[in-house]
């Protein structure tokens, strides 16, 4: 028993190895907020806030790390490179640390810090890297922890505060005999860095109390932050003021040659003597606040949190930028795609539809594969942008919600109108009527525009083609609506009737032919909804409505019966799980629910990844989560389909990715169709796959005496069936035919397909 708890204990501590996701995953991330930076063998190194960017200054080329190449994707709070060992540290707010040794493609986690558990969570984060002797002096919040470069492993950890206590070091320096750590809450301590029981508090004196920052070495004087004061040590024991600076000081580092620090709108760097030499601020172009700073083959690097890297040389030649391609943001809200291009916003509004009152900016993937943004200036003020509705007639138009200001329209990437109280039918709240909470928005079939307009008594707006509005009041038929505090999703079936997901009033329904409304709601009201907050709304390819609430998932097979029947009951998808019969999605907060080309379904949950199901729920072909996958955040707020190539994006709240594994690419033409597994024999469970189809292919799937059974057009290179008749009915045993026409019919293909029951 004793050799396998001390095999276990090996195990856990053996480092874990991050996975390369590259083949079929694409990270979208921004690198314009950038905490750290470090530099080394000509190159610079930028910690953003969940992924890296490395500069060579020799080549001026940029390579990017991030969750998709194993990175651990949480929020990173110190970097460190080695040149001696040629190995790259990103240190992380929860305690991990990865490693990259030389230019390998593998990330090593280190999870140590992370898993302990005798220290707590909130005092687990990195702070700081210092090298010595071939060790890295790690600074966390709990005390002082050694790693070995050599050896790639854990030494020891110090808990240098009183009686052996934990200290929060923010920073750590070597100078002459003497190791000397920083702390917020317990001043500045010294021991003697190659004494043999360094371990031991005891060794450990201090210098001096107080709260500081950071402490580095220059020459033969030390250098200490204390709020917006520079202190000095010539005798590694007395601290007196050096320089007194107008902002709280953020970052201070030493090259061995100049010393630079760093406060939020200027970089002051020092000589060996302790001489200004240069000192930046309001360099042009670039407002974004500093974090910190340093200094390589004459030129100044600086870290901000809005603009990347900025570049400024001490020769005072022009300040450049250094920010690889890449949306605005980390914390995308909503998304939507049409082929090769993919359009996010960042408004963001509360859990219970509380206006944030931010004004962001807009980001657009185009279909070279480049990052264009709008700034937050050019948006007329707008606030809180939301929901995204592409006009699929001219997809260079996009309408844009705003919950607060109204309706924003996109032309060719230029904002050219708000649209509000003021020039349209949309209506507001508040005590001057001015904060318009337009939030989900559909297209139909006609091209009008079907707008969302919450708290008052016009629910839904249309802008017709020709730009004209017209409101629609829900007060005299479902007034229960108009106390909801958000509409969630708008979407709008074939026949033209339009469904609403609110806050607190169900699922809404609208008849423009007719002019009926309706509604279903509640548990025991005979809808069998979990929730009446609903978060997500679609219509899938056999014209059922999939719900999904702050607590679950729900099915309407025949979402027209709302208006047609007294009482109307909702689906769950029950599964069987470990033998259990259990409901799907049972309490989770679901975000969205898009529908692919094979009819599947992928969701998105509030906590727990996303998952893509087959299209009766039963089957769960994909679960990403943090652990599984290049997910950054398990909170996933939107999904977006690109509808040519089968990509799917996930807007998480630190990031956005993409998965690319779904869907083949479209074939040039027929002539290399595949369906597999064929025969299908009575053992097989899964999906058909058939392969090697042309953009916006049309497959139809028939009996041997011409029954349709299957239809679906294209949207990649692939699609599935479940073997299903339009998923209702497993099909019997026979010869099925496939017929494949390809765009006007100019091309065609027939494939058979043998099923054995």
């Amino acid at each position: 028993m004793r050799q396998l708890y001390i095999l276990l204990l090996l195990l856990l501590c053996l480092p874990l190895y991050g996975q390369d996701f590259s083949d079929e995953w694409t990270g979208h991330f921004s690198f314009a907020t950038v905490g750290d930076i470090n530099q080394g063998n000509g190159r610079i190194y930028a910690a953003s806030e969940n992924a890296v960017f490395i500069f060579s200054t020799i080549n001026g080329s940029t390579i990017t790390r991030s969750t998709i190449n194993g990175l651990s994707g949480n929020r990173i709070s110190s970097i460190y490179y080695s040149e001696a060992f040629d190995t790259l540290l990103i240190g992380y707010e929860n305690g991990i640390i990865d490693i990259i040794v030389g230019n390998s493609e593998n990330v090593i986690t280190v999870v140590d810090i992370f898993n302990r558990v005798s220290i707590p969570p909130d005092t687990k984060r990195i702070n700081h890297f210092s090298e010595f002797n071939g060790f890295v002096y790690i600074s966390t919040g709990f005390g002082i922890s050694l790693y070995d470069l050599g050896q790639l492993e854990f030494d020891d950890s110090y808990f240098i505060g009183d009686n052996g206590s934990q200290l929060n070091i923010t920073q750590t320096t070597i100078l002459d005999e003497f190791i000397y750590a920083s702390s917020s809450d317990g001043g500045v301590r010294r021991a003697i860095v190659n004494n043999s029981n360094i371990i031991d508090f005891n060794n450990w004196s201090t210098i001096t109390t107080g709260s500081y920052q950071g402490i580095t070495a220059l020459d033969d004087a030390l250098y200490l932050a204390n709020g917006t004061q520079l202190l000095q040590s010539t005798t590694g024991t007395n601290f007196t003021p050096f320089q007194q600076l107008s902002e709280t000081i953020e970052d201070l580092e030493s090259n061995g040659e100049v010393l630079s620090v760093t406060t939020e709108n200027t970089v002051t760097i020092y000589n060996t003597g302790g001489v200004v030499t240069n000192s930046f601020s309001n360099i042009p172009d670039f407002d974004s606040a500093y974090s910190a700073s340093v200094v390589l083959n004459g030129s100044l690097f600086i870290s901000t949190l809005g603009s990347g890297v900025i570049s400024v040389p001490l020769n005072g030649a022009e300040a450049s930028q250094i920010l690889p391609n890449g949306p605005l943001r980390n914390d995308p809200f909503n998304i939507n795609a049409v082929a090769n291009e993919l359009w996010v916003t960042y408004g963001e509004y509360s859990i219970t539809y509380a206006p944030r009152n931010r004004r962001r900016g807009i980001s657009h993937l185009t279909t070279e594969s480049i990052w264009n943004n709008i700034s937050a200036d050019s948006i007329f003020g707008a606030r809180d942008l939301s929901f995204i509705s592409i006009n699929p007639q001219n997809t260079n138009q996009l309408y844009i919600s705003s919950f607060g200001s109204g309706l924003l329209e996109v032309n060719d990437e230029v904002p050219t109108i708000l649209y509000d109280e003021n020039n349209s039918s949309l209506r507001g709240i508040g005590a001057n009527n001015n904060s318009v909470r337009v939030n989900g928005s559909a297209f139909d079939r006609q091209g009008n525009l079907w707008i969302s307009n919450a708290r008052v008594p016009n629910i839904l707006n249309r802008l017709s083609p020709g730009g004209q509005f017209n409101a629609i009041s829900f007060e005299n038929d479902l007034p229960d609506v108009i106390d909801a505090l958000g509409i969630d999703d708008v979407v709008i079936a074939g026949d033209g009737r339009i469904y609403l997901g609110t806050s607190n009033a169900g699922v809404a329904g609208y008849d423009p032919n007719t002019g009926n409304f309706a509604r279903i709601f509640g548990e025991e009201e005979g809808a069998n909804l979990p929730d009446d907050d609903i978060r997500a709304l679609t219509l899938d390819r056999n014209g059922s409505l999939w719900i999904g609430t702050r607590r679950g998932l729900r099915v309407l097979f025949s979402p027209s019966s709302i208006f047609t029947e007294s009482s109307v009951t909702t689906n769950a998808i029950i599964i069987l799980q470990d033998g259990l019969a259990q409901e799907l999605l049972n309490d989770q907060s679901v975000t969205e629910i898009v529908v692919d080309g094979a009819n599947n379904k992928w969701i998105s949950t509030i906590d727990s990844g996303v998952f893509l199901f087959s299209p009766s729920g039963q089957e769960t072909l994909f679960h990403f989560t943090e652990d599984n996958s290049p997910l950054p955040s398990n909170n996933v707020q939107d999904i977006a389909l690109d509808p040519e190539t089968g990509t799917v994006y996930f807007a998480t709240t630190e990031g956005l990715v993409s998965f690319n594994g779904t869907n083949t690419g479209p074939a040039e033409n027929l002539e290399e169709v595949i369906v597999y597994p064929n025969p299908v024999r009575p053992t097989f469970n899964g999906e058909v796959t058939i392969q090697g189809l042309t953009a916006r292919t049309n497959v139809k799937i028939t009996d041997i005496t011409g029954n349709l059974v299957y239809e679906e057009n294209t949207v990649g290179g692939s699609i599935t069936w479940d073997t299903r008749a339009f998923g209702r009915h497993r099909v019997a045993s026979g010869v099925y035919l496939i017929l494949i026409t390809g765009p006007d019919a100019l091309e065609t293909q027939i494939a058979k397909l043998m099923i054995i029951r």
